[in-house]
């Protein structure tokens, strides 16, 4: 089966290579992406058509383009001007096929339709979302901007990035375009009390056995027999926090027992608490404690002598 229109084959439709991707995945096994292109010469030309397959992209334009056309179905489409920070919906069943004269700079979220029907019928809306936009129209939207825009970091570290943060950045888009351009604009029932205490002990000994590599929110919500949109809602409840940001907490905790050893190395440290590189390990830190990692340790050697 070819695979779908995201990393490496979103990239051959543009002639490059190994472009920057996180994936997700629903509680029902549907696979999200974002991958990030960038052309700094004009005149690309055409891109390559996709595999026709039952899902969107959303392209987030990073920079203005003032030349380009788009055919979708094999037929031209009027366009808009493509503004930096615009958007556009490409619908994969349409065959979308791009003429690029400038050089050019997109996020584009890969979107199966069954991952927009599970987030629909979890907040109660209907079974099934088709997204509702005017082809050729490039439109601005800041919350999706914001959201996408938010993973560039972690799009880009060196090391392997934070799953219940990309889980949880990805879910919030999923939500608001279903409540946005779906047809429905929904809330979720606030939910009544919290987790359960064996629930909420299982959520907090899984993020703590998995403090170095990250856990996703739908293997949390798989051990708590729950979906992903309730256990979210209920751990919050129960601690006040979203578990990207308990689970950032306890790397925090963890790291300041680990610095008690000074053979090892604020990056070490950094690394074997799951934080993505040194500058993400320093802002965690200094939010929790007030303080930067080296300081912090400055500190303690002096107290200690």
């Amino acid at each position: 089966m070819a695979q779908s229109a995201y990393g490496q084959r979103l990239a051959r439709s543009f002639r490059m290579r190994s472009p920057p991707t996180l994936t997700s995945h629903t509680q029902a096994g549907s696979t999200l992406a974002l991958t990030e292109l960038e052309n700094d010469t004009p005149g690309f030309g055409f891109t390559a058509p996709q595999a026709i397959e039952d899902a969107y992209l959303i392209g987030l334009q990073m920079r203005a383009l003032d030349r380009h056309e788009l055919w979708l179905d094999g037929r031209a489409v009027k366009v808009t001007a493509i503004a930096e920070g615009s958007m556009h919906f490409y619908d994969l069943r349409r065959n979308p096929v791009a003429y690029i004269e400038d050089p050019f700079h997109p996020l584009f979220l890969y979107l199966p339709r069954p991952a927009l029907s599970e987030i629909a019928e979890e907040v109660q809306t209907a079974s099934t979302v088709e997204l509702r936009y005017d082809a050729g129209v490039w439109i601005r939207d800041p919350v999706i901007g914001h959201l996408m825009s938010s993973l560039l970091p972690a799009l880009r570290a060196q090391q392997a990035t934070n799953a219940l943060y990309v889980d949880q950045v990805l879910r919030a888009l999923l939500v608001h375009l279903v409540e946005q351009y779906g047809g429905n604009r929904v809330a979720a029932p606030a939910p009544r009390g919290g987790l359960s205490p064996w629930r909420e002990r299982r959520a907090k000994e899984l993020m703590r056995e998995r403090i170095e590599h990250g856990i996703s929110l739908a293997e949390l919500a798989d051990a708590c027999d729950l979906s992903v949109g309730a256990f979210s809602a209920l751990f919050k409840r129960s601690t006040g926090i979203t578990p990207h940001q308990w689970l950032l907490q306890s790397r925090v905790d963890r790291a300041i027992e680990l610095m008690d050893d000074e053979r090892q190395t604020l990056s070490e440290i950094a690394l074997a608490c799951g934080f993505a590189d040194q500058a993400h390990f320093n802002r965690a830190f200094s939010a929790r404690t007030g303080v930067s990692p080296g300081a912090w340790r400055a500190n303690r050697a002096a107290a200690h002598k």
